[in-house]
């Protein structure tokens, strides 16, 4: 990096520039933004570009609001150098003339020249782009053409423009919204893709593969029909797409051009979904059996956040680490009023309390708040002269990275609990911790030790292929009803689709919730945990999941973990499988994924 900061390289304060500079090649990449980075204004502005033949100060270079650009000094692409470009370079590619891909949005002004291009250098155009040449002098160095350049100049107009040079260089002016439809397909598998080991595609929504020879042969997606154009060097004849002969005619300029099908006409069908419930929170009751569970009896952490109470609560010290963890806190006599509790589980992440089976408070989480505390009022429970339980759910949203405190070091689940009668402290007798099953053993290793949380269905695997509810704990239930008090209700849905074996439909669900609603919902997919739904947070109330984790053509299943976190009528008003495309692909979808997707096994009733 050479310099960076507000107005420099450029004639504004307020924007902020990076100078990069490859030691190896002189090239240079100004890296321009707004200076305040939440500023949507239009602003005009000069750079000033430091190029090989002296100092050019280019005019008109806009940001439209929050997009940056990444102009160029000395950008060399096969025989030739780019001496400045002010619009942004795609990529560059060498056939039987080399290709240069240049970008802008829609009305700004684009500005290049070449280095030691000749003064008698013409162009042809096609396309709606109006281009300039005008004569430029450099102050500085003189060795190229007593440094005078040709300069062109251009507003980006819609679609494309091709230039074809007298030179050979062809060079392509694609605004944004095309050029996010152009791609590069290597013809080798060596990630080290050379600039002669590609094919330039622009029109398709996608394309995955490329053979090149006299017929180019494609393998990608589309959703509507259309034009597709193809750069495959003098050799190349014709176009295949996803197996079908593609008319195709050759451009003035040396590409191939043709129409491509998409799937405007293919209708699919998706079912509703028909459910199954049971209760995921047993743990409440007094009686839950939790002998197999971790007990809480660190004094010491290697955290280096200190514990507010002893014992060590955090889940990490006890092999927890990612998903929501349920403690169990025990204590003795029929004084205790009330207790004090502080939770961290990430921004947004809520917390919920039961006493002997009896809501007693908690916190929903807050956006702004990793940390949060509260004191439980234990006035509506029952206790006992013994062996009174608090049941502490805890929330996940993520570890840091370094917003707070010690950024990924921050500890996850409870960080203190203080026991009162009236205001008189007393102890807990002992602390007992669940989280996911197994903990950091990675029982399933496909999907991950990340995947999981420490929910009685997940631990139990009702997210699992293969898992059966004809048990008496199941009945039928929608999460569209939900549950009428504080607590987590796990509902799980069967299903199976039949979607063409050519067709690429992206596949989702949308969840949505009544206002006022504080709950905290997971999402499960053949087993793959695939949405966090907060509906008091917000804002995604769409969640995908992608092929592989979805049988396309087969059967599927859904899990929805509810947990209410008021004693309070829960439920969602939306839980909608849905479709946010379809495309005609050349990939087959209708594949055995089964070794993605393991299944239920009565190993899962041992982490209970």
């Amino acid at each position: 990096m050479e310099s960076n900061g507000p107005g420099n390289a450029v004639s504004s304060s307020g924007v902020f520039s990076w100078v990069l500079r490859n030691p190896d090649t002189g090239t240079r990449f100004y890296t321009l933004q707004q200076n305040n980075t939440a500023s949507r204004a239009v602003v005009t502005f000069s750079a000033k570009l430091e190029t090989s033949a002296g100092l050019v100060t280019v005019p008109n270079v806009s940001l439209n609001g929050r997009p940056s650009k990444i102009l160029v000094t000395d950008y060399h692409f096969g025989e030739h150098t780019l001496l400045y470009s002010s619009s942004d370079v795609s990529t560059y590619g060498l056939f039987d003339v080399p290709v240069l891909v240049l970008y802008s949005e829609v009305g700004q002004v684009g500005e290049f020249a070449f280095k030691r291009a000749s003064p008698s250098l013409k162009f042809t155009a096609y396309g709606t782009s109006n281009v300039s040449a005008s004569s430029t002098t450099l102050s500085g160095n003189s060795s190229t053409y007593g440094a005078q350049h040709t300069k062109y100049r251009y507003i980006q107009t819609e679609g494309s423009t091709v230039l074809r040079f007298s030179n050979g260089v062809v060079v392509y002016l694609l605004d944004t919204q095309t050029a996010w439809s152009f791609f590069a397909p290597p013809t080798t598998s060596d990630p080290l893709v050379k600039p002669g080991e590609q094919v330039f595609v622009i029109g398709p929504y996608n394309v995955r593969t490329v053979t090149k020879g006299r017929t180019v042969i494609l393998v990608g997606d589309n959703a509507n029909t259309t034009s597709i154009e193809v750069y495959a060097g003098a050799d190349a004849r014709s176009i295949r797409w996803n197996g079908q002969d593609l008319n195709t005619k050759r451009t003035a300029y040396g590409s191939l051009i043709a129409i491509a099908p998409g799937a405007e006409d293919r209708s699919i069908e998706l079912p509703e979904l028909a459910w199954m419930t049971a209760n995921s929170l047993p743990e409440i009751q007094r009686d839950y059996d939790d002998s197999r569970w971790r007990i809480c009896n660190k004094t010491t952490t290697l955290s280096p956040i200190a514990p507010l109470t002893l014992p060590v609560l955090f889940s990490s010290n006890y092999g927890y680490y990612a998903g929501i963890k349920i403690y169990r806190g025990y204590f003795d006599g029929t004084s205790a009023t009330s207790a004090n509790i502080t939770a961290q589980g990430g921004a947004a992440a809520g917390w919920t309390a039961w006493l002997n089976g009896k809501f007693v408070g908690g916190k929903t989480g807050n956006a702004s708040l990793w940390v949060t505390s509260a004191v439980l009022d234990f006035s509506s429970a029952v206790l006992y002269n013994s062996s009174n339980v608090l049941t502490i759910v805890t929330d996940y949203t993520g570890h840091d990275e370094t917003s707070t405190g010690k950024g990924v070091e921050n500890p996850r689940g409870l960080l203190g609990a203080v026991l009162y009668a009236n205001n008189v402290g007393l102890n807990f007798t002992k602390w007992k911790i669940q989280g996911n099953a197994g903990g950091d053993a990675n029982i399933d290793p496909v999907r991950g030790s990340l995947n999981e949380d420490g929910l009685f269905g997940t631990r139990q695997g009702w997210h699992l292929p293969g898992f059966d509810t004809t048990g008496p704990a199941w009945s039928s239930g929608s999460p569209l009803q939900g549950t009428n008090q504080s607590g987590i209700q796990w509902y799980r849905s069967v299903f199976s689709l039949s979607i063409d074996s050519d067709l690429d439909v992206p596949l989702g669900i949308e969840l949505d919730a009544p206002s006022g609603t504080k709950a905290s919902v997971q999402v499960y997919v053949n087993g793959y945990q695939y949405g966090k739904f907060i509906p008091q947070i917000g804002p995604q109330t769409r969640f995908p999941f992608p092929p592989g984790v979805i049988n396309n053509n087969g059967e599927n299943t859904i899990s929805i973990a509810l947990w209410a976190q008021q004693d309070a009528p829960t439920k969602l008003s939306n839980c909608t499988l849905f479709a946010y495309n379809k495309y005609q692909t050349g990939f087959d979808f209708n594949q055995d994924w089964s070794a993605l997707q393991p299944g239920w096994t009565e190993d899962r009733l041992q982490y209970v």
